[in-house]
């Protein structure tokens, strides 16, 4: 370890090394939480855990306050093991200690039972221990790297500092590494994990990792970017804190706005007002895709989120009559993101709608936010354009367009090489299916989706063994890696999920979502009246909607799904209103 602040530009002085970031935790954890999860190969987010770590005190021999640590594991839906790494290495006839002058970082050294071997820094290169944690200076580590012999492996990593979570500057000098640090948790040239740490300790001595690690051993290759890397630690640190700013005050300022117009003009503005506010959300996360990449300050970026999709919007609603404007707006929603999925998810990371790497969550694909707008907008999106332009189709055509758009975003937003994400081969082929049996007049073979979403899943598993993609979701549930049987985390999903529903954050919104299904509810035969004229997409918002409760219900984000479903779903009706209501006029 090195003190905090040595950037990953300093460490590129270490002779050979492989230099890159590695996402110390889980949320904003402690360092002591990030030395725990490099001992376990294994985190969980720091809002899972109730007790903290203040009372774990690094002594001569053990960790005071162990059974503290113990209790937190026990606590959290994921399987984690404080101490594997050294019990493993010691099972092989392996020792690990730590020096006199570790401090808290002592704490990966520890074996399951929290007990530790001390013993004195290791100051040249025939070090009578297989592995040593210590500390040392950026010039102390220098040294190191040039009396390393060329079977060592010496890795290091800047200390974080307190209760932060900031992304921090790691290099590997060792057999196999040179330029930036890879990752296949990551799949981002020079961003790794500390769950990666411990599985590349144990590669590096030939022994397999054991089931619970999550991480997977690093590789490098390539050259340093070191301006990039500066630029993805700025951004990571940035999307998580963005998206209130960038995400809900372009909502806030649309809503206001038309409700204000409909006011002042009495309600003669209420239809464009209600269509451009429709268009504008449905164009938010492509504005926010566009963002992403040149990575501007906040206001710049907020500047764009709000007049951007406005003014395309207008553009739309000037240029295209009826429903085409909306089916435009999906697809230049829905296309950018999965030309980036195809691209390997070069942006979507970086924008504030994306998965939140900065969290430590996840690093490449869509995230939830992500995964329930793209399956409504491409459901809605595909509805308005069989609306608009595929009148002459007959219903078995027109399912079939339904079909096979499902089957085209399932693969992009599922599959591992591409989007990687599990829920979306679950709710893509839902909405297909769903929108197939209404377009046919049969809506009782809507029951064939939960099937068809259990084959996609199979298929899915299937095509990532065979490609090597999404390799956490295999683990998880088919190989056991995580340390659980499958049924274990089935469970744990579904105890996440229903946590969901209460957290405290989210409640208000989870609320007011709850309260406007029950007033569409009670309305339903004025909403279907405004549906009738346009059955293609009747049968869309109700795919739509069905796949998100079924999202809900099947993702450990549920009320998410909830969230984001009542938004979109709603501006598309309330889009439909507007254009009957204008029909009718006209």
């Amino acid at each position: 370890m090195v003190p905090q602040g040595v950037g990953p530009a300093r460490l590129g002085q270490l002779d050979g090394a492989a230099v890159g970031l590695m996402n110390p935790g889980l949320g904003d954890v402690s360092p002591v939480q990030t030395w725990l999860d490099i001992s376990q190969g294994a985190r969980a987010f720091d809002s899972a855990y109730d007790a903290s770590l203040n009372k774990l005190f690094v002594t001569a021999d053990r960790l005071l306050g162990w059974e503290t640590v113990e209790q937190r594991a026990a606590e959290v839906t994921a399987t984690i093991r404080p101490g594997l790494l050294a019990t493993t290495l010691a099972r092989n006839g392996l020792s690990m200690t730590s020096s006199e002058v570790a401090g808290n970082a002592a704490v990966i050294a520890a074996n399951r039972s929290g007990r530790l071997v001390r013993a004195p820094m290791c100051r040249t290169a025939l070090c009578p221990w297989a592995v040593q944690v210590t500390r040392t200076s950026l010039a102390g580590a220098i040294a190191m790297a040039n009396a390393r012999r060329p079977q060592d492996l010496l890795m290091v990593i800047e200390s974080p500092p307190a209760e932060s979570g900031d992304q921090l500057s790691m290099a590997i000098a060792g057999p196999g590494f040179q330029g930036a640090l890879q990752s296949e948790s990551t799949r981002t040239d020079g961003y790794v994990l500390s769950t990666d740490i411990a599985p590349t300790v144990l590669a590096h001595f030939g022994i397999e990792a054991p089931n619970a690690m999550t991480g997977l051993p690093l590789g490098s290759g390539g050259e340093v970017d070191f301006p990039g890397l500066r630029e993805l630690e700025g951004r990571y640190q940035e999307v998580g804190k963005r998206r209130g700013a960038a995400l809900l005050l372009p909502l806030l300022i649309w809503m206001l706005t038309a409700a204000g117009a409909a006011a002042v003009t009495r309600g003669r503005l209420a239809r464009p007002a209600v269509k451009l506010l429709a268009l504008s959300t449905v164009l938010l996360p492509a504005a926010l895709l566009l963002t992403a990449s040149f990575s501007p300050s906040l206001a710049v970026e907020q500047a764009v989120a709000t007049v951007l999709p406005v003014l395309v919007a207008f553009c739309l609603l000037r240029l295209l009559p009826g429903y085409q404007s909306l089916a435009v707006a999906s697809m230049l929603t829905v296309g950018p993101y999965a030309i980036d999925m195809l691209a390997g998810s070069v942006l979507t990371p970086k924008a504030v709608v994306g998965p939140n790497p900065g969290l430590g969550a996840r690093f490449y694909g869509i995230g939830n936010e992500l995964e329930s707008s793209l399956m409504i907008l491409a459901s809605v999106g595909t509805g308005a354009a069989l609306t608009s332009w595929g009148v002459k189709l007959n219903q078995k055509q027109t399912a079939g367009v339904f079909l096979g758009v499902g089957l085209v975003c399932s693969v992009i937003f599922a599959a591992g090489r591409f989007g990687a994400d599990v829920g979306a081969a679950i709710i893509f082929p839902t909405a297909a299916v769903v929108a197939a049996a209404f377009v046919l007049g049969r809506p009782r073979l809507a029951w064939l989706a939960g099937l068809i979403a259990l084959v996609s899943l199979i298929l899915l598993a299937l095509g990532d063994s065979l490609t090597g993609g999404e390799s956490h979701y295999l683990r998880s549930l088919f190989d056991g890696s995580s340390g659980d049987s499958t049924l274990q985390v089935l469970t744990h999903r579904i105890e996440e999920t229903a946590a969901s529903f209460t957290r405290v954050s989210r409640l208000p919104v989870t609320l007011l979502a709850f309260a406007l299904i029950a007033l569409a509810f009670f309305r339903r035969e004025l909403i279907e009246s405004w549906l009738r004229p346009v059955p293609v997409l009747r049968a869309a918002l109700i795919a739509a909607s069905i796949a998100s409760v079924v999202g809900a219900a099947s993702n450990d984000s549920g009320a998410l799904f909830i969230q984001v479903g009542v938004l979109f779903i709603g501006l598309v009706v309330g889009f439909c209103w507007a254009e009957a209501n204008e029909t009718t006029d006209n």
